[in-house]
């Protein structure tokens, strides 16, 4: 699998150049540290201490394609994989992981500022178990979000956001909707 992933990558940043060359288009990668959202599970470790797995939380790592329509205006295209989980215990983890794919529009403020927004579908939302926790199985409904963001340009290359996103998530088998809304700072590298 990971072959496949490297190359793929590869492959992605080697056509980035002549695309962006060719239509305006640039490639995007990106890492965001987000909090907030309803507790989905909690853990007690042996030593007494406890972690929670957050519906917002906490890592995101994605790439996309951002392609500019007009001197102020872009439009952005993401997938990613967002993460929260409690670490490496000895005898287990608990995981909530998903796959967001983004559509972003951007509206150009100043030559380093500017505003944006979009839709965010994520795909295959679930909290897994791993170890004397493997029992724990999870799933949620995918779902539609709405997002809100700032971003700051700190050279051509590199962008730093921050972000709200407003979701709900509902068990596959029934019950409750977990509330998934969230902020988050970011960091861009657009080739």
């Amino acid at each position: 699998m990971k072959p496949i992933i490297t190359v793929g990558l590869a492959a992605l940043l080697a056509s980035s150049g002549a695309l962006a060359q060719q239509s305006g288009a640039r490639g995007v990668f990106g890492i965001g540290l987000t909090t907030g959202g309803d507790t989905l599970a909690s853990v007690v470790f042996t030593d007494g201490s406890s972690q929670d797995i957050k519906a917002g939380g906490l890592v995101h790592l994605f790439g996309g394609v951002e392609f500019r329509a007009t001197q102020q205006v872009t439009m952005q295209v993401n997938v990613g994989y967002q993460v929260d989980d409690t670490g490496g215990a000895s005898n287990g983890s608990l995981r909530f992981s998903r796959y967001p794919i983004e559509a972003l529009v951007h509206y150009q403020l100043n030559p380093n500022f500017r505003v944006g927004g979009g839709v965010r579908f994520v795909n295959n939302p679930k909290v897994a178990g791993s170890g004397v926790l493997s029992g724990i199985n999870l799933e949620f409904d995918n779902n539609t979000g709405a997002i809100v963001e700032g971003e700051y340009t700190v050279t051509p290359n590199i962008g730093l956001k921050l972000r709200a996103v407003s979701e709900k998530y509902k068990p596959a088998a029934g019950g409750p909707s977990a509330d998934g809304n969230q902020v988050g700072f970011y960091f861009s590298w657009y080739l």
